[in-house]
């Protein structure tokens, strides 16, 4: 059997590896953690991989406070960008960012009918964190992931990885 990976450089391909294509990440941290940025700076990484990326900006909404977020971290790929779930868009894309799977009210076993739907699709999942810092996706989510990004004061962790020469040493990414 053969399976594409994906080359990503810099520090996202510092911790991730070589991705299998599809594949699905999870990134979780607290609030004001920087999750949502570093998802978005994923996102940029794989547009100029020559990807197609959909990012469902549920919480936060695409608003201002998103153009000035996107601004300030120098995104410049051209990244789609809704704040409405709608699985029919998703047949266009390479990649789906769903943030924050909790807004968007999608189940584990949702996720697996989209994993069924989309079969050439990846999906990143970003989630929230409970107080004591674990996921709140809790272990149906983690099972369902190849590859789980902690975000702990705007640096990432690899928690689990399934992709080939990938990290578990903490990166700064700001």
């Amino acid at each position: 059997m053969k399976f594409s990976t994906l080359r990503i450089g810099g520090k996202f391909g510092k911790l991730l590896g070589q991705p299998y294509s599809p594949f699905y990440l999870m990134i979780y941290g607290k609030r004001f953690n920087g999750k949502s940025s570093v998802a978005m700076l994923l996102a940029n990484v794989l547009v100029k991989s020559k990807l197609k990326v959909l990012y469902i900006s549920n919480e936060e909404g695409v608003k201002a406070s998103l153009q000035e977020k996107l601004l300030r971290l120098n995104i410049t790929q051209p990244i789609d960008f809704v704040e409405d779930y709608n699985p029919k868009q998703f047949r266009a894309y390479d990649v789906v960012f769903f943030d924050s799977t909790q807004t968007i009210g999608i189940k584990p076993d949702d996720f697996k009918a989209l994993k069924r739907q989309f079969p050439n699709t990846s999906f990143v999942l970003v989630f929230k964190a409970n107080r004591d810092g674990t996921s709140k996706g809790g272990s149906d989510w983690e099972h369902d992931c190849d590859a789980i990004m902690h975000i702990e004061n705007q640096s990432a962790t690899m928690e689990k990885n399934r992709f080939p020469n990938g990290s578990n040493e903490t990166i700064k990414i700001f």
